[in-house]
């Protein structure tokens, strides 16, 4: 008798992160995510109510320039990306924390990547506090500019993830 054994039934099989639209029935998911990331970090510079950063967050939401973050059939984070002309933009990325630190940011970096079209640079702006800056930076980003809250980091896009 032979026995096959197909990967999702290993334990030990890590599975993989999977990029999927984001609909509008997201919105309350990408929202929570979003609030639980920045708010301790904003609170550097701003005072920070609930209300209004709902309210300014509902008019940036594009479902359009967003993907789902996956690992299996469960939604772990959301991305935020846009492509004009020869600069691929990173609007925002963000995972929930019981899945930081385990390579899914850097399975994503490698999934945008794959995604460019004529892109020849990658940019995106982080809050000058966020460690997300230390993964930035190990992804082949440096800081090009800085305004008084974030750094403003673009890397060449042949360069590897």
């Amino acid at each position: 008798m032979v026995l096959y054994l197909t990967p999702f039934l290993l334990p030990d099989t890590p599975m993989t992160i999977d990029l999927r639209p984001a609909h509008s029935d997201d919105y309350t998911f990408a929202l929570n995510l979003y609030a639980e990331a920045i708010k301790p970090l904003a609170g550097a510079w701003i005072d920070w109510v609930d209300q209004e950063q709902e309210a300014h967050f509902a008019t940036l939401w594009r479902p359009s320039d967003t993907r789902i973050i996956t690992l299996g059939s469960q939604d772990i984070g959301w991305v935020e990306f846009r492509e004009t002309g020869d600069e691929f933009f990173l609007k925002q990325l963000y995972i929930a924390p019981t899945y930081r630190r385990q390579g899914n940011g850097s399975q994503v970096m490698r999934l945008l990547l794959e995604q460019r079209r004529t892109a020849k640079s990658m940019a995106l702006f982080v809050l000058k506090n966020n460690p997300a800056s230390r993964f930035y930076k190990s992804h082949g980003f440096g800081v090009v500019s800085e305004t008084h809250t974030t750094f403003v980091m673009r890397r060449a896009m042949g360069e590897a993830a």
